[in-house]
This record gives structure tokens, C-alpha cells and sequence, in this order.
């Protein structure tokens, strides 16, 4: 078989998906916290009303995502561009609000148009396009938009201090805009086929032919109605619930008197812990399994909510419990993805794991306000940060449960063989 001198265009695909995360997943679901403040005052409302925008984003995603995997195939690059386009357009248009009602408007319709460049479709169009490295490769995209975001997010602070928060937000979404809509037009194809080649590392596994193992797993009929399946979806939806904290960091700053400069390195170190943890949760998972890693990497989390409880005055310790937090962030892509692997087998993990995602993001949707209303409620971040903690405890619960309860589940391959236990 004839090979594909230079760099496979493959690479180039990779690279477009974290332009295009960042451009819109990032950017928008993170980095946005940066304006919650002072939008807030601007607005006058309080951090629950606005905090509601990150709850409508999740629900927009979870209505988007039963259509995504019967039209993804059948999107060309203009559509997806178009998806990226909407969302940046909208979140320049929360810059002339007058009102917290069109945020909440607005950001459901960002979440429709997010359901279509988020976890489905990268995982999807990496996988078709790597038969090799898959794991890096998403990794690598989700690492490369961290890095975007981390430069991002005290860009965007610095911004606001020079022009105020609503000219910020322009040039926020037009920066969004000019990273998401080319990737979408020019790097990232939904698969090799449509260009005329084979994916990265198709001639090593194609070479040795009839080597291919067949996919082995629950199939979807019974996972769907097992109750491994809700305790796999809940734990997604609690691990969606707290790792949105990421978010609220700049409030968090505020409330024990730091500079907003702080709240916005929160965020950055946050990103740039994320770049690391991508690979390092992943090379865990690897080394001792789903079930253990994913719990070993839940128990790091709670380190970080405790080190956040004692870090006011003191920004060095909000950077590191930021940083070590962002455990939360990674669990919720290759953690949660792995322990449904592992609990479910290969055979219809694409349709298990888009139930569990769909249920998974409309539970979790209710994080942002759940962490405000309790800062609001109680005065205090700490009772915010003893909540996270006890709900890491019942995720790795959950988790430990849905493995044990998965062992018992009936398993099959793809061409109908029952496998030996």
C-alpha cells in the first residue's frame, strides 16, 4: 500500500478540532465566567439569575444531541461553520442586552449550535480520521484549546478593564469566530473518505489482516434498561453538576476580596492543569483500569476543594486548588468515557454513551445555578466547595456500583459469538 509522504493530513484535522473547540466549547462554557461579574452589576441581577445561562447552554446541548448522530454524517464543513457562526454571533449580541432574560434566550440556542461542535463530534471525526493515537488525538485537540482559553481568559479581563464588559464581549465572539469558523471550513472533514485517503495508521492495522477483533459488550437493548446505565448517567450528570466550578472561579475571587486579575488566572491555570491531566488522567485509566483511575482522579478532586476552602488570601493556594481541580473538567470527557467502555464493552458503545450524555448534560444543566444558589444562600464559598466534595464521594459511589452491577450484565460481540468469561 502506497504511504502518504509528509505530514498526514490527519494532524491538520486534529489541530482544526482544537480551534474549533476552543472557539466555541471553551470559550464559551468557560472563559464566558469572566464577564458573569461584571455583566451581573451591569444587569442588576444576582450570580444565580446569570448563572442560569451556563444551565440553559447544558439544556440546549441535550436537546441537540438526540439529532446530532443521524445529521452528523450528512453536514458538509459550511454547516458545522454555520453552527460555530451562530453561537459567536449570539454571544456578541449578549453585548447589547438590556435584560438577563435574552442571556437565557441566548444561551440555549448557543448550546444547540455547541451540540454540533462538542464531544460527539470531535470524538467522531477523530476517530474516523485516526485508527492510530485516537486517544492522543482527541487528548491533543482538547489540550490545544485549553491552551487558546488559558491566554484567553485573562485577555478577556484585561479587555474589559480597558474597554468595559459589553466592547470586551464583541471581541471576544469575534475571536471565537475567526478561530471556530475557518477550522470548520478548511481543517476538519467528517472523515478521510471524502478527501480520497485512509486514516492515520490504517496501514498497520491493515496489514495484518484478519487480526481484528471483533467489538464485544452489552448490547444497547439491555444496558439501556439496566440500572448500571442510570448509575453511569447520574454519576455524568454529578461530575456536569460540579466541574462547572471551573466557572465561577472570577465570583469565587470577588467574595474573599481578591482582584479580579486572580478569578481570571484561576481560570487560566485551571486550563493549563487541563493540557497535562488530559494526557496523564488518560495514561492512569490506562495503567490501572477505568473503575480505579477514574476513582483515584475523583479523590484528587476532593483534595482540590479542600485546598480551595483554606486558599482565601492567599492566591497561590486558589491557583493550585484551581489547577488540581480541573480533575473534575478531564473526568467529565475521558473519565466518564472510559468507565462506559469498561461497564458496557465496545458493541453499542456509540449509542450507549450518546443516552448517557443526552441524560447526563440536561441533569447536569442545573450546576451553575445549584453553585450560585448556595454562595447566595449560604454567603459563603464554602459551603459551595463541602457540597462538591460530598458529591465527588457519591460519584465515585455510583461509579463503584455500576462496575459491580455491570459484571453481571449479558455480553456479546458483533458477529453474534457469546464470549467466553
Amino acid at each position: 500500500m502506497e504511504k502518504t509522504k509528509g505530514l498526514h493530513r490527519a494532524w491538520l484535522v486534529m489541530l482544526g478540532c482544537g480551534m474549533l473547540i476552543a472557539g466555541s466549547v471553551t470559550f464559551y462554557t468557560v472563559v464566558i465566567g469572566n464577564f458573569f461579574v461584571p455583566a451581573a452589576a451591569d444587569l442588576e441581577v444576582d450570580y444565580s439569575s446569570i448563572s442560569l445561562y451556563t444551565t440553559v447552554v447544558y439544556l440546549g446541548i441535550a436537546c441537540g444531541l438526540p439529532f446530532v448522530g443521524n445529521l452528523l454524517h450528512k453536514i458538509p464543513p459550511a454547516g458545522i461553520a454555520g453552527f460555530a457562526a451562530l453561537q459567536s454571533a449570539i454571544v456578541a449580541l449578549l453585548a447589547f442586552s438590556d435584560g438577563i432574560v435574552f442571556w437565557w434566550i441566548g444561551g440555549f440556542f448557543i448550546g444547540v449550535g455547541m451540540s454540533f461542535t462538542s464531544i460527539v463530534f470531535i470524538s467522531t471525526v477523530l476517530t474516523n480520521w485516526f485508527t492510530k493515537k485516537t486517544g492522543f488525538a482527541i487528548g491533543a485537540a482538547w489540550g490545544l484549546a485549553s491552551i487558546v482559553s488559558a491566554i484567553m481568559s485573562p485577555l478577556s479581563v484585561t479587555l474589559m478593564d480597558a474597554i468595559g464588559w459589553r466592547s470586551a464581549m464583541i471581541v471576544f465572539a469575534a475571536i471565537g469566530a475567526a478561530l471556530a469558523i475557518p477550522a470548520a471550513l478548511f481543517m476538519v472533514s467528517y472523515s478521510p473518505d471524502r478527501k480520497g485517503m485512509k486514516s492515520y495508521g490504517y496501514e498497520q492495522v491493515a496489514g495484518a489482516e484478519g487480526e481484528t477483533e471483533p467489538l464485544v459488550g452489552v448490547p444497547a437493548k439491555h444496558a439501556l434498561k439496566s440500572m448500571s446505565f442510570v448509575l453511569v448517567a447520574l454519576a455524568l450528570a454529578l461530575t456536569q453538576i460540579v466541574s462547572v466550578i471551573n466557572a465561577y472561579f472570577p465570583v469565587y475571587a470577588e467574595s474573599v476580596g481578591f482582584a479580579p486579575t486572580v478569578g481570571a488566572l484561576m481560570i487560566s491555570v485551571a486550563l493549563i492543569f487541563d493540557i497535562v491531566l488530559n494526557a496523564t488522567v488518560g495514561a492512569t485509566i490506562d495503567k490501572v483500569g477505568a473503575i480505579r483511575g477514574f476513582v483515584s482522579w475523583m479523590a484528587v478532586s476532593v483534595v482540590a476543594m479542600v485546598i480551595l476552602m483554606f486558599s482565601a488570601g492567599q492566591p497561590l493556594l486558589a491557583y493550585l486548588g484551581a489547577g488540581l481541580g480541573d480533575a473534575l473538567y478531564v473526568l467529565l470527557g475521558v473519565g466518564i468515557a472510559s468507565v462506559v467502555s469498561h461497564v458496557f464493552g465496545t458493541k453499542d458503545y456509540g449509542k450507549i454513551f450518546a443516552y448517557i450524555s443526552m441524560i447526563g448534560f440536561a441533569a447536569g444543566s442545573v450546576g451553575g445555578f445549584v453553585i450560585t444558589r448556595l454562595y447566595e444562600v449560604t454567603g459563603s464559598f464554602q459551603m459551595v466547595f463541602v457540597f462538591c466534595i460530598v458529591v465527588c464521594v457519591a460519584i465515585c459511589g455510583c461509579v463503584l456500583l455500576a462496575n459491580a452491577l455491570g459484571k453481571k450484565l449479558p455480553r456479546v460481540s458483533d458477529d453474534g459469538a457469546i464470549p467466553d468469561e
